[in-house]
């Protein structure tokens, strides 16, 4: 028993050091950084997966619909030309088919090229998100709504050393961005987006125009969101002989020898008050 509770007593010790109160927040920190990084992105997809596939057999029906209905009257116009009949009210009938199967090619391709630009809309969205929650996560005293502007949260990471220009995925996502934004705000095809290779020849968005974009880049956005959440581990945690020069070196070139050495005392003095703490 006495044992025991003299193991107990050095359990306790070590739960309420600072040092380890220290290391739990860190790993409680990290494992949400990796949580948030690694969240599906393709929620809407999954949720518009059924609706998309009816619409696709729906259009496949019309189109086949409509092609025999072609094949009939190319038909009748030749027998007619050949036996001059006039066109009776079984040309009415038949053209009211076309014009229904018509109406239905049109809507159903429509309804589609609505559904895929909101899965582009969606995935940007949902990688806004994220990145502003990463930010939120890990540095909780900037405010994510400072980044309304793609470029503010670029010119952010940057200045934090996170270069997030050179990641895998990044041109991906920028080529997402300008996807969501020309989507947003008109019909037609911007000159931006004609320099995306799916797009390149293309005046108008479609359904199969997005989806082929989509299909492409989606994998390496997901790729691109957990590095972001990696590179943001290692800023936080992460301090080797070559960054601590780096810092070192930093500070060295903005600071007074006055101030440098106020600087090491409190460091030193800190490091002592946790380590005796």
């Amino acid at each position: 028993m006495l044992a025991e509770k003299e193991n107990f007593s050095e359990l306790d010790t070590i739960f309420s050091s600072p040092d380890y109160k220290k290391m739990v927040i860190q790993m409680e920190i990290q494992a949400e950084i990796t949580n948030i990084a690694k969240q599906p992105l393709d929620l809407f997809e999954k949720a518009s997966s059924q609706m998309i596939s009816n619409l696709f057999n729906k259009n496949k029906k019309a189109e086949a619909r409509l092609s025999k209905l072609n094949s009939q009257l190319s038909k009748r116009l030749c027998r007619n030309k050949k036996s001059k009949d006039i066109p009776t009210e079984k040309y009415e009938v038949l053209f009211r088919k076309m014009v229904n199967c018509k109406s239905k090619c049109y809507l159903s391709k429509e309804y589609l090229k609505a559904l895929f630009e909101m899965k582009v809309v969606y995935l940007f969205k949902t990688v806004e998100i994220a990145m502003k929650s990463l930010i939120h996560t890990a540095y909780p005293k900037i405010d994510p709504r400072n980044f309304y502007k793609w470029e503010n949260m670029l010119s952010y990471f940057n200045s934090i050393g996170i270069k997030i220009a050179s990641f895998e995925g990044y041109k991906e996502v920028n080529d997402l961005r300008k996807v969501n934004n020309n989507i947003k705000h008109g019909e037609m095809i911007n000159d931006e987006v004609k320099k995306i290779k799916e797009f390149a020849n293309e005046n108008q968005f479609t359904h199969q125009n997005i989806e082929i974009f989509y299909k492409h880049i989606k994998p390496k956005i997901q790729k691109f969101v957990k590095l972001l959440g990696e590179a943001i581990i290692k800023d936080l945690y992460v301090f080797d002989d070559s960054r601590i020069d780096e810092i070192s070196k930093d500070f060295k070139s903005r600071m007074d020898d006055k101030a440098l050495q106020q600087l090491a005392t409190k460091l030193t003095e800190r490091y002592d008050y946790i380590k005796w703490e």
